[in-house]
């Protein structure tokens, strides 16, 4: 039986401080726990609601931003301007990529939006694929704007119906919100260090950046009722936060959203972001513990 797996699910569930090969049976255990997952918690049960409501908030005036970026994408491939269109792909790439960190509890959307060939039966070749690195792939590599066209006015669609899915907050708990962020921090040093994330582009700098911001975003809401409980633990995540962001403010040019070329990193540059993205995966992990959240 050909069982499909969310990467961040299963990062969430094999992914400890120091990831190895993924066997077998841990692809079992994780396919088992989509399927015994908690219903979410209703708002009036769940002791953290308003924190909740604080990163949604958050997240919708992210998703609000994220629709015009799309939209000026679609327009730049319509009119055939290549430079144009690398340019403005850039620039549309930050707002997802914070949002994506609650992508558990909006599937569908998330791999219309932001999936990679792998994710597909067939990969690249796969009907399904499509959104932003579809997109990626017909611009940087191929050139071929007249393809991507109706690949980016399918994601302006797919935009649409994620400001929708961030509206059903009956989908949105404080125990799936520290899934996602746990998950996406793990995944950003076990995985996307390799660079999968921008293969054509080769902004992948940009994409951490955006990730961890996204990831902070949900986090800093619960920091009141975390310094109640355990100051240092939230100084802890906080400073491993910025540390995080300081290993690739560096590769940033003011006033420009596009990185510098992530190939162009060494590996004792790239080792530099690893050991900072566990650090502060790991202060995620005892937040979640010290606040109860299971």
């Amino acid at each position: 039986m050909n069982i499909k797996l969310n990467r961040r699910r299963l990062l969430k569930g094999v992914g400890i401080v120091s990831l190895g090969a993924v066997t077998v049976s841990q692809l079992k255990h994780s396919a088992q726990a989509q399927k015994t997952n908690q219903p979410r918690l209703l708002a009036q049960a769940d002791k953290y609601a308003a924190q909740v409501d604080a990163g949604l908030t958050y997240f919708q005036d992210q998703a609000t931003k994220q629709l015009p970026l799309v939209e000026a994408l679609e327009a730049a491939i319509a009119s055939g301007d290549l430079e144009a269109a690398k340019t403005t792909y850039v620039e549309s790439r930050p707002p997802y990529e914070q949002i994506e960190v609650l992508a558990l509890n909006f599937e569908a959307s998330d791999r219309d939006i932001d999936a990679r060939p792998y994710a597909f039966d067939h990969g690249e070749l796969d009907k399904a694929f499509k959104g932003f690195h579809r997109i990626e792939a017909l611009i940087y590599r191929d050139g071929d704007l007249k393809t991507a066209l109706p690949y980016a006015q399918g994601l302006v669609a797919s935009i649409k119906t994620l400001m929708t899915d961030l509206k059903a907050r009956e989908n949105f708990d404080s125990p799936s919100h520290f899934e996602g962020m746990i998950a996406l921090a793990t995944e950003i040093p076990a995985k996307k260090i390799s660079s999968e994330e921008e293969t054509w582009s080769d902004q992948s700098l940009l994409i951490f950046q955006e990730n961890w911001k996204g990831i902070y975003s949900q986090f800093e809401p619960f920091a009141a009722a975390l310094e109640s409980v355990d100051p240092a633990v939230f100084t802890e995540a906080k400073t491993a936060y910025e540390a995080a962001i300081a290993t690739v403010a560096p590769y940033f040019t003011q006033g420009q959203v596009a990185a510098q070329p992530y190939s162009g990193l060494n590996a004792t540059q790239r080792g530099k972001i690893v050991n900072a993205a566990y650090r502060f995966r790991d202060s995620l992990v005892n937040a979640q513990n010290k606040l109860g959240i299971a």
